[in-house]
């Protein structure tokens, strides 16, 4: 279990070294540094066998977080609190000597660990078949690419049996296969009872792997729960071009989405809504070909998807799209639909309401799947939203026969003799 009580890390910036020097010198005659809180009155809760998310732009204080916890940090004030052996990958080629051979730093971790040679011997095996750098493992670890790097100290850190294991982004600098074998070592750790806490800027993975999800900005603790709602409040933020400081959607009220469930009450179990005019967005309905209104579809069904929505309040309406995006549990986009992509539809053309269905064959195999509709504003490279709802409805996908995958596609079939 891992406890943090009103946790800072202040850093005094100095303008010059010699005002560092002049105020060890003169004490506290005169404050010649500026303060640097890296983190603020952080205070959360980990349970043993949790999987934790950590988000957060770049400069929020999650390295510092993770320092901290480790022990490579000390503190300005507050408390920390934790309970099992820590196994960490901090910034790539943390914990290792450069000069050293790869060999060299294995025996170096392990000993940091707290094992001994013999022990060390006895999951060497294991940490070269994982890492797969062959005899590059006999040369100094200065003459490695960043994804062999990456390889060493993954294989390192969870071959030591660790009770809590921290992984800050190294797995970004891997190649897909590589990452693709590290989420799947996860797995089996957290089937095993091991904390993980887990850095990454890939809210994918982060709703795949995590329990729950903790979002910092600037050195505060944003929102600690659950990853679905926390993600979506960070991928808000993240979305709007608003600096202000972001606040936790989920302890205050959202006016303006009260304002826009008060027009329209058919969004009511949403996972989130936001947008400059939350409000565009009226309602969706799952149609399927006998004409009737579900949320269970089958297999290899037609179906329609009507949306039905207002034009947002600017001169022009040309670079307006209505997106439709279809999720599964974990937020991961597995279908993106939007009127931008054909020629023959100009939402310019709607009076003031409109209405666009999207038709297209279920493909899904059985399981649970979020639709997200939006009204876009696609003047800018990056699109940005009038209106956006994560969770407008919920479907589910049926079949008759046993299918494996996510999406079952016809496909031609030739059998040489």
């Amino acid at each position: 279990m891992i406890t943090v009580q009103n946790l800072s890390k202040i850093y005094k910036i100095y303008d010059s070294p010699t005002h560092r020097l002049k105020e060890v010198v003169f004490g506290n005659i005169k404050q010649l540094h500026k303060e640097f809180h890296a983190l603020k009155d952080v205070g959360f809760e980990i349970k043993e066998g949790e999987t934790i998310g950590i988000v957060g732009k770049n400069g929020s204080g999650k390295s510092t977080l993770l320092k901290i916890l480790t022990g490579v940090l000390n503190h300005t004030s507050g408390n920390v609190v934790v309970n099992g052996k820590i196994s960490a990958i901090l910034e790539l080629g943390a914990g290792f000597n450069v000069e050293y051979s790869g060999m060299e730093n294995i025996y170096l971790n392990g000993t940091l660990q707290g094992k001994s040679r013999k022990e060390i011997d006895n999951i060497l095996p294991k940490i070269l078949e994982f890492a797969e750098i062959g005899e590059f493992i006999y040369q100094p670890v200065k003459t490695y690419s960043s994804g062999m790097f990456a390889r060493l100290a993954f294989a390192v850190a969870i071959n030591v049996n660790p009770d809590i294991l921290i992984v800050d982004e190294a797995l970004a600098v891997g190649d897909m296969k590589f990452q693709t074998k590290c989420f799947k070592k996860f797995e089996e750790l957290k089937n095993q009872g091991v904390t993980i806490l887990f850095v990454g800027h890939d809210v994918s993975s982060i709703r795949k792997f995590c329990d729950r999800t903790i979002w910092l900005h600037q050195g505060k603790l944003i929102a600690f729960g659950d990853t679905l709602s926390v993600t979506a409040e960070y991928m808000e933020f993240m979305n709007t071009e608003d600096e202000s400081e972001p606040v936790n959607k989920l302890q205050i009220e959202n006016l303006k989405i009260e304002e826009a469930e008060a027009e329209a009450n058919i969004f009511e179990q949403i996972i989130n809504r936001w947008g400059s005019q939350p409000n565009l967005l009226k309602s969706v309905q799952v149609i399927n070909e006998k004409g009737r209104e579900t949320s269970v579809i089958k297999h290899g069904e037609t179906i329609r998807i009507k949306v039905k929505f207002k034009l947002p309040d600017i001169a022009d309406l040309t670079n307006v799209s209505v997106a439709l995006s279809i999720k599964n549990t974990m937020g991961l986009d597995l279908l993106v639909f939007t009127t931008k992509d054909d020629d023959e539809i100009s939402i310019s053309e709607v009076d003031v309401n409109g209405e666009i269905t999207f038709e297209f064959v279920n493909f899904f195999v059985n399981g649970d799947f979020v639709l997200v509709v939006a009204i876009e504003d696609r003047s800018h490279i990056q699109p940005q939203y009038f209106d956006y709802i994560e969770g407008a409805a919920y479907i589910k996908s049926i079949s008759d026969k046993q299918l494996f995958g996510i999406i079952h596609t016809p496909v031609r079939k030739q059998l040489r003799k």
